[in-house]
């Protein structure tokens, strides 16, 4: 499932009034997703596969909860508050099987000067109106300029600018993915008691209580907005000959791993809206020598490849042919004076 959705809330436009501008809705709709109480039913499309979803959010006293709720297969949930995330499952089920998360976790912060960032490399257009869930929305699009980067077509509901249904598309226009609300409301007020759990339900299934990991995403936004300090490329100890046009390295960390078994450095590169991680393994286990794709999950993809002494795998929700361009222009340090002029 998408990596990449959006949900947000704002002042909206009445119905016949001036074309909307795409740059001011994206960077409200960012802004709102985070400030917004909605609740509703959700449906995601993608892959071969349909789900249907419960999702409750809030924000209170500067803090956010959220409480996503499968309504179809296997009873299943997840909770966040702050930093935590609670997966609810069945005894019998792992981790993989909780709910998708909802559009408002999976999109960066957008300021004014990044989504002016964005702009050189994707179309922002104005789509005008259409009625969905039983709610006016306005549209915007996202058109990437060129085969290296998926786009998106968001229709917001016009008084509260909620994004009602995001679709993920390709550079040919096709729907790869799809998030819409079937209904959905927006209170003013969301008690506690919408996100407890009862002790009868907790004796029947496991919960996983884990710290939320930073998506690829966020981390473009926590740089854009200087919560995270970008990394300077020139002191990474490798280097990307080929790089779409627009995508840079955002951040860049190296973790020992126990028991002398080498160390890990991970990547994030992006466009200021699509991101791509990149993972350098040295010294552990067996390392594949032969370049290969791996299997996609739904828009995802991922490609592996030895670099020296190195095993690389670069995943992102791009197209495969970005992924393969990243991991075959990876470069160690030594070869940094050889390195092309990216494409």
């Amino acid at each position: 499932m998408s990596r990449l959705w959006i949900a947000a809330v704002g002042a909206g436009l009445s119905v016949g009034a001036q074309a909307a501008d795409p740059e001011t809705w994206l960077v409200d709709m960012s802004h709102a997703a985070r400030t917004s109480n909605y609740a509703g039913v959700m449906i995601y499309r993608g892959d071969n596969t349909l789900e249907t979803f419960r999702v409750t959010h809030r924000f209170h006293e500067g803090q956010e909860r959220e409480r996503v709720q499968s309504l179809t297969g296997a009873p299943r949930e997840i909770l966040k508050q702050g930093d935590t995330v609670t997966c609810l499952l069945p005894k019998n089920r792992k981790l993989s099987t909780a709910p998708q998360p909802t559009p408002q976790g999976l999109f960066p912060v957008l300021s004014a000067a990044q989504v002016a960032r964005i702009a050189q490399v994707y179309q922002l257009e104005d789509l005008g109106r259409q009625r969905i869930a039983g709610r006016d929305c306005q549209g915007i699009a996202i058109v990437p300029r060129d085969q290296f980067r998926y786009g998106y077509e968001i229709w917001a509901d016009a008084e509260t600018r909620v994004p009602i249904k995001v679709t993920l598309r390709d550079h040919r226009g096709e729907a790869l993915e799809q998030m819409m609300f079937t209904e959905v409301q927006f209170p003013v007020e969301i008690p506690d008691a919408a996100f407890e759990i009862s002790p009868e339900r907790l004796a029947d299934y496991q919960a996983v209580v884990q710290e939320a990991a930073p998506s690829p995403q966020a981390l473009v936004g926590q740089v854009a907005g200087g919560t995270v300090a970008a990394t300077d490329a020139s002191r990474a100890p490798w280097a990307f000959q080929h790089l779409p046009q627009g995508f840079e390295v955002v951040m860049h960390v190296q973790r020992t791993l126990p028991g002398g078994g080498g160390n890990i450095q991970h990547w994030v590169l992006s466009d200021g809206l699509s991101a791509v991680s990149v993972f350098g393994r040295q010294g552990q286990g067996r390392l594949m020598a032969a370049p290969r794709p791996l299997n996609a999950m739904g828009a995802v993809n991922a490609y592996r490849r030895l670099v020296g002494s190195m095993q690389v795998t670069v995943v992102g929700e791009v197209p495969r042919q970005t992924i393969k361009l990243i991991a075959d222009g990876v470069l160690p340090e030594t070869d940094h004076a050889v390195a092309d002029t990216p494409p």
